[in-house]
């Protein structure tokens, strides 16, 4: 995660010519995103910000806790914070279902105390479907920030990050679900924007191979490209990087880097292209492995001609005066049947590139040799001048249904809030619903305790036997810290519950009641539901009722009240 010096809104204003009178304009290399870098420049004296208290409180809101989507089982789902440690900040957040328990969920953010003497990683588990969490704020003192977790099918759970040293690239794990952690170093400095993912399919050859990317900052041949080194033994031990973005032929550099893997043991690869700096994205890069990730084919563009939010202004791309620091940095995922699926933020409809930021996905069935067109995942009215950035995008191995989180300003006239919404699609990405998933705005600004209107450059999401975790950072406290909101999806062809159910008695009738209820008309995807293709049955403390009865508006009882 890197920031151009143009975009940084410092809280002390400083200009671009009083940071070249600090040092030399190379020593400062403004393409990098990690907040850990700035903020040690600021330390260093080398940029200047006021490290304020972050204690406004802002407006009181009523939560509403309630989500309104037909394809959404779950009703309510109340905001549950990762953790109830007061005294610290957490922000870029990364979440992975433990492929055996999809009521065990890893989370690790960035994570500080406060005052601030540390940027790291912390380590959360959730063991009952995201509603308590335990962990640490830093159980792995190595670690820099830019989380990236990971759950393996013996049951061994990663964290991949930047270390302390050189920003170098480490992979911790634990063989203890989250309770005691093992630091490895994959590569020694210099790298930015990192992600890590492990081979779970069944059917792979390559099933556990662990793979960790970046960008290479080293200012050597290979400063801007793209890196990938591999583990084939549970993370004890990494591969010699391979950098595998060249054949783009990036003006600028490479940056913004995911890695996910298909059915067959493939490894694909997505970032995005700076063909100037400091300029906007101009186009997405993509690289494939058939072999493990032992060799790759050349790089190609997969889309070019996209126009991305990382504005040298500040905030970013975003209106409405929302502070925060943004960028298209794309996520990608992969259903089991091998398609792939890559979302970014960009400017209006992309190749016209007018508008306000959307959430755009193209998709491919080939293994990433042809692209359809892309969609637009966010369903608000088109060029309405409200934000989407941030997404986040993962598939379910069971179900092949579709997730994606992002930050939305729609529901705020001046666009000068933020919420969090969640699409899902159930039909392979051909339609989408959004509905918001977080109880109350925030600010949608940066936090006055770090450099350049950061809070967080990405947010996270994942999705197992249609349990949905989206997790994300908002500063609704005062301080920056992470929420999770789970909640169930439904089955498409599973009927709407009935509605406006109602029941009554009185003294006149104290031995008999009245339920009253509208008959749901349609199936969860929108279809026609006759009344004769269902039932509704009548329990009272778990025992049928009146078994098998089928009455559409109104059932009087001869039962105890």
């Amino acid at each position: 995660m890197k920031m151009d010096r143009y975009c940084f809104l410092i809280i002390v204003l400083i200009s671009l010519l009083a940071l070249g009178s600090l040092l030399p304009a190379q020593e400062i290399d403004s393409r990098r995103w990690s907040i850990a870098y700035w903020q040690q420049l600021a330390e260093q004296g080398l940029i200047t910000f006021t490290l304020a208290d972050e204690t406004a409180q802002p407006a009181p809101q009523k939560p509403d806790s309630r989500i309104h989507a037909k394809t959404v089982l779950t009703d309510d789902s109340p905001d549950v914070p990762v953790t109830t440690i007061t005294n610290t900040t957490q922000s870029e957040n990364s979440i992975f279902i433990n492929p055996l328990n999809d009521q065990e969920v890893l989370n690790s953010n960035n994570s500080t105390d406060l005052p601030i003497s540390f940027i790291g990683n912390s380590q959360f588990v959730s063991t009952d479907g995201g509603l308590n969490w335990n962990g640490t704020l830093r159980a792995v003192t190595e670690t820099r920030g830019d989380p990236a977790v990971a759950i393996d099918l013996n049951q061994r759970f990663y964290v991949g990050n930047l270390t302390d040293v050189n920003f170098g690239q480490g992979v911790a794990y634990s063989t203890d679900h989250g309770a005691n952690w093992t630091h490895v170093q994959v590569y020694p400095a210099d790298t930015d924007k990192n992600h890590l993912w492990v081979d779970n399919s069944p059917s792979s050859p390559y099933e556990g191979n662990l793979y960790d990317v970046w960008t290479d900052f080293s200012g050597g041949a290979n400063d801007g490209e793209i890196a990938v080194s591999r583990s084939t033994n549970s993370g004890l031990s990494w591969s010699t990087a391979a950098f595998i973005s060249s054949a783009v032929g990036a003006g600028s550099h490479n940056q913004g880097v995911n890695v996910q893997t298909g059915p067959n043991g493939e490894v694909y690869v997505l970032w995005a292209i700076y063909d100037a700096w400091p300029a906007l994205e101009t186009a997405l890069g993509f690289a494939k492995s058939t072999d493990g990730g032992a060799t790759w084919a050349p790089a190609t563009r997969i889309i070019s001609n996209i126009r991305g939010i990382r504005d040298q202004a500040a905030g970013g791309g975003l209106g409405g005066g929302k502070t925060m620091r943004c960028a298209s940095f794309p996520s990608m995922t992969v259903s089991s049947s091998g398609n792939i699926y890559a979302v970014w933020p960009n400017q209006g409809v992309p190749g016209v590139n007018v508008g306000d930021p959307d959430i755009y996905m193209i998709k491919s069935t080939d293994g990433g040799n042809t692209w359809a067109t892309p969609s637009r995942v966010n369903q608000d009215p088109i060029g309405n001048g409200k934000d989407q950035w941030h997404p986040w995008i993962a598939c379910d191995p069971s179900t092949g249904f579709l997730a994606c989180v992002f930050y939305d300003s729609r529901n705020f006239t001046a666009n000068d809030q933020a919420e969090t919404f969640v699409a899902t699609s159930t039909d392979d990405g051909n339609t989408w619903e959004d509905f918001k998933v977080s109880d109350v705005p925030w600010s949608g600004d940066g936090s006055p305790l770090f450099a350049g209107g950061y809070a967080g450059d990405y947010i996270g999401i994942d999705i197992l036997n249609g349990r949905v975790y989206p997790v994300w950072t908002d500063d609704r406290t005062g301080n920056l810290m992470s929420w999770v909101s789970p909640f169930l999806l439904a089955d498409p062809t599973d009927p709407n519950p009935p509605s406006e159910f109602d029941a009554y008695s009185d003294y006149t009738t104290p031995t008999s009641m009245a339920l009253t209820w509208a008959d749901p008309t349609n199936l969860a995807n929108g279809d026609t539901l006759l009344p004769s293709d269902f039932q509704i049955n009548i329990l009272r403390d778990n025992v049928p009722f009146i078994p098998t009865l089928y009455l559409p508006k109104c059932l009087p009882t001869t039962a105890p009240a």
